[in-house]
Formats: C-alpha cells, structure tokens, sequence
C-alpha cells in the first residue's frame, strides 16, 4: 500500500509540473514577435457596432501594463478593461463608441510572447460608419537644441478648437514615435488640427510643462490630405506663471526663492545710499542677499527677475537680517588657466571667486617674467561680470618680454662641452598677491598664482564657417557635449582660430526676434522654438575632429 501510495503521488506531481506553462529552455533565442491571426473586428471593418474587442494570436501571450501601452484613439482614455487567455486577449469598453468615428488601436508594447516578451506591437483600424478615414499624418520629432531624436514620445492631435489646451487637454489621436523619433498618425478625417509631442511621464496625455519636454506645430494644420515629413522640434519651457515663493532669512542670509529657473535678475535697494549684492544659487530658483546695509539690519529692495520665456516678475520686498551673529559660507577664489595667443599676443584669463567682491587693488595684479621682472595690470585690462563674481583679463602683451629665448638650446663651446647655463627659463605667471581682493562681507583672498601658456599657430587649428541666411543669426562653436567655445552675430563668414584640437559642432541660432540669444517655444504665444542648424559633413555626422596645425573649411550651413 505504502508503495502504490508513493507512485501515485509521485504521479500527481509530475502531472502537475507537466501543465505548468514555461518558457522552453535551450535552442536560438526566440526573436519572433507574436502576430495577429485574427481580430474583432477585422481590420478595416466599417459598420461596427460593438463595444468588445477581440484578438487572437500565433502563440501565448501576455499582457504588460496594457492601460499604459494600449492606444485607441480617438482617445476613450482608460475606459476599458484588458484581459488575456492563453492566445488571447479582450478588451471590453464601458462606454459605447462615437457614431461614424473611424477608430485605431495600437497595441504598443502591451502584448508580448512569454520567451523572450517580444512585442506583438500590432494595430488594427475600423469603422462605426459605412467608411473608413484614410488621411494620415507623419514625421519626426527632434530636440530643438541637439537636432536629436528624443526616444519614446508620445505625439498628440485634437481637433481645433479657440479653447484646446495642451496642458489641460487630452488629445483624440495620439501614437508613440519609434527609435529615431518617427511617427505615423493615419485613418484621420478631413479636418483642422492641433499636433504636439512630449514626454508623458506621468502617463495622463496631458502636457505638464515643468516637468515634461514637449513641443508643438504653432499653427493648426487644415488636414485634406496626407501630410508627411512634419518635424516638431522639442523644448523645455515651464509656462506657469514666475512667482516669487519665499523670502525668509536663512542663517547670515536673506534668501528669495522663485517658482522656477531665472534667466536673468536685477536687485537694487529702494534707499540708493546703500548696496546689496546678490547672486543666484545652483539650483537657478534661488536668490542669496548678502548683509551689505550694516549698521541696518533690515532695508526695502526691488526685485525684477524673468525667466527662459520672458515671463517677468517686478516686486518690492523688505529683508531683515538676524542681529546675532550666524555662520557665513567659506570664501574660496581661483585663476583659470591663463593662455596667450601667439598671432594676436592677447593674454586672455578668468578669476572666479565664491563670492561677490566689494573692493580690489587692480596693481595687485601683475604678469612675473621672472622673480625681478614684472609688468603690473591697469584696470582698463580688467572686466566685471554683473555679480562681481567673475573677472576676466584681456591684455596686449610683448611676446619677446614675456617669454625670453631659452638659452639651453646654444651652440656648444669651443672644446665640445655643453654650455654651462642649462637652466630653461622659468615659466611667466599671472600673480594676484594676497588680499589683492575684498569679498562683500570683509573676506581678503589668499595669493593666487598660474603658469602663463603660450598657444602656438602649430599647436592648434582653424574653422573656416560660411553662412548663408536671410535671417539674424548666431554663429556658434560649442564642443561635443554642447558647451558654449566661442560665437559671432551675423558674420556670414568667419573663421575661428587658435582652437585647441578636439571634437566640436558647429552651428547657428536663427535669431528670428534679433534679441542675441536662443528663445525656446511659448505655447501662449503660439511661437515655436528658434531654429538652431549644425554642419552636418556629407555622411550626416555633427562631429568636427580637429588635429594640430589644420585649418578646415569653408564649413557651410544654408537656412
């Protein structure tokens, strides 16, 4: 008995394991997605009346986030429920479909096979009426700055209307662009429309502008026929009005925050007998006061600040400062590297300092030939950024002063021995001797010091650009991951030179409003980001490798 017992249950057991359904185990990798073997209702169906839809597949399959992949549009939002059976999958509607409405589904990535989860990403179209839409829209969406395809948007269509919104409203046709950022919107009616794209992370298909990148064709487009290669350039852009948040005292500090990134900001006191200094913190959202009104501890300022959009603020604020003494942040200053150019002879250098600087000894400053000679700096070599947190020397020098010959290249002498001096020059420095700098709340700096740098015409390379464009423009030279190298306005030709070899881009800012800078989108005014066009060789590529001793060019960029 205790035998036939065992068997049977050992039995029972395998029989169990033989119905578990698993991923078989060896062989290729399964890169087949599960396809479509039939629909209700088929694709391309007019007249249907149902709100149950069918789908059967060559394999098992199962379902990931279905809500969230599955796109019918005109939008039913999340109305329906999903399920699976084995080859299966149902979608039940809760509210009946719209009158002769052409309807699509896409399918996305909710369904996929139980392998390897390819996705069946499949689409079906059909119609409550006796025929079926059959105009379409497609194109691409880039970043506006990168000219980079943004992976994984969704691209939005509504109706037009005087009252649609992107940030209030849900579009009616939506679909999800591929991996180069390409889409297709197809079985549309005739009809004036409004198309957008963005990065719905919060999965709702609304536009949330503070968090999402997005971007938008300014005009609706009157759809009558087919509609390719549309381009939506994307942006980030926060169109939610500037607000001034806080303005408390934080430690030694009165500190302002504001509701987003500034672009630009102006404090001054209502009193002009007294100075307040300001500079905005890391996170752009935050004005730091310093205590310049002593023996006051408290003083009425006005606050203008606006933001990447122009969207302003203008407002009036009393600040009061703690009477007992707190912590005040280090002081900390820095020479950046000082490099001179040997075709124009220009000493070109920066001085940051971690605060703003209320007083300096301009003759503190001085270029050390060596530990006899010096030549002082005058203030006109000088310029200010507008905190007085920045100081930039641009001065003309003598080449043959500054960098003497070196010695230890003569000739032997007459009994073949090496000469005896064989002691290379010292390296000039730019110095700025202690305490040459007074920060805003008594901080004297500490003696800086670096090596001068002379950059040779074979040490570095040459850009040769042209332009053509009957728009304002800005010429820009920005390295491969997008920082600012150098620009010019409105010179259709020109050549950068003394750049030191690496990879750059080069392109131009379509300044359409002539304001100097790059404006992104303002869906309130309906105007769409500037253009910005980079080189582009004959095989598509951005990249420009520089080696030592080239000059490239003419380089074209036609808009």
């Amino acid at each position: 008995m205790k035998l036939r017992l065992i068997y049977f249950v050992l039995l029972g057991f395998l029989a169990v394991q033989c119905a578990k359904q698993t991923a078989p185990t060896g062989g290729p990798k399964d890169e087949t997605p599960p396809k479509l073997r039939e629909s209700f209702p088929k694709h391309k169906q007019v007249n249907f009346q149902g709100n149950r839809i069918e789908l059967s597949f060559d394999e098992p399959i199962q379902l990931s986030n279905p809500k969230e992949q599955i796109i019918i549009t005109p939008s039913v939002g999340k109305d329906f429920d999903v399920t699976a059976n084995k080859n299966r999958v149902t979608i039940q509607l809760k509210n009946r479909l719209q009158e002769n409405t052409t309807y699509t589904i896409n399918f996305r990535e909710a369904i996929l096979d139980l392998t390897e989860k390819n996705p069946a990403n499949e689409k079906i179209a059909f119609s409550t009426g006796s025929y079926l839409d059959s105009l379409r829209i497609t194109g691409k969406i880039i970043d506006a700055q990168t000219e980079t395809p943004p992976k994984s948007y969704t691209v939005a269509l509504a109706e037009y209307t005087d009252t649609f919104n992107i940030f209030k409203h849900p579009g009616s046709w939506v679909t999800q662009t591929d991996k180069k950022g390409k889409f297709s919107l197809e079985n549309l009616k005739p009809g004036k429309y409004v198309v957008y794209a963005f990065a719905d992370k919060s999965k709702n298909l609304l536009v949330d502008s503070k968090s999402e990148t997005y971007g938008f064709i300014a005009q609706p487009i009157d759809l009558n026929k087919n509609l390719d290669s549309l381009v939506i350039r994307t942006f980030k852009a926060d169109m939610n009005p500037l607000k001034l948040i806080t303005a408390r005292p934080t430690f030694a500090y009165f500190n302002l925050r504001f509701s987003k990134s500034l672009a630009d900001y102006k404090v001054t006191p209502a009193d002009t007998a007294h100075r307040v200094a300001a500079t905005l913190e890391a996170d752009l959202t935050t004005l730091k006061i310093y205590n310049t009104i002593s023996p006051l501890d408290s003083i009425q300022i006005r606050v203008q600040a606006s933001d990447s959009i122009n969207f302003s603020l203008d407002t009036l604020v009393y600040i009061k400062f703690p009477k007992k003494d707190a912590t005040k942040d280090k002081f900390s200053a820095g020479i950046e590297s000082a490099n001179v150019t040997e075709s124009n002879s220009i000493l070109i250098s920066n001085l940051n300092f971690a605060k703003p600087i209320a007083r300096f000894t301009a003759d503190s400053i001085y270029i050390a030939i060596d530990s006899l000679t010096r030549q002082t700096l005058s203030p006109s070599d000088l310029t200010w950024n507008a905190t007085r947190t920045k100081l930039t020397v641009n001065r003309k020098i003598d080449l043959t002063k500054v960098f003497p010959k070196d010695t230890t290249s003569a000739k032997p002498a007459a009994d073949g021995k090496p000469p005896k001096n064989t002691t290379p020059p010292p390296a000039p420095q730019l110095i700025a001797a202690k305490a040459t700098f007074i920060s805003v709340e008594g901080d004297s700096s500490v003696s800086l010091s670096t090596n001068i740098k002379l950059v040779t015409l074979e040490s570095t390379a040459i850009i040769e650009a042209e332009v053509k464009t009957t728009n304002n423009f800005i010429l820009q030279l920005v390295t491969k991951t997008g920082k600012l190298f150098a620009e010019q306005r409105n010179q259709k030709k020109f050549s950068f030179q003394n750049l030191p070899p690496d990879a750059y881009q080069l392109r131009i800012i379509v300044d359409l409003n002539n304001n100097g800078k790059w404006d992104p989108g303002n869906y309130q005014t309906k105007t769409e980001p500037e253009p910005i066009v980079y080189y582009r060789n004959p095989k598509g590529v951005k990249d420009i490798s520089l080696k030592p001793n080239w000059t490239l060019g003419p380089l074209l960029i036609t808009y």
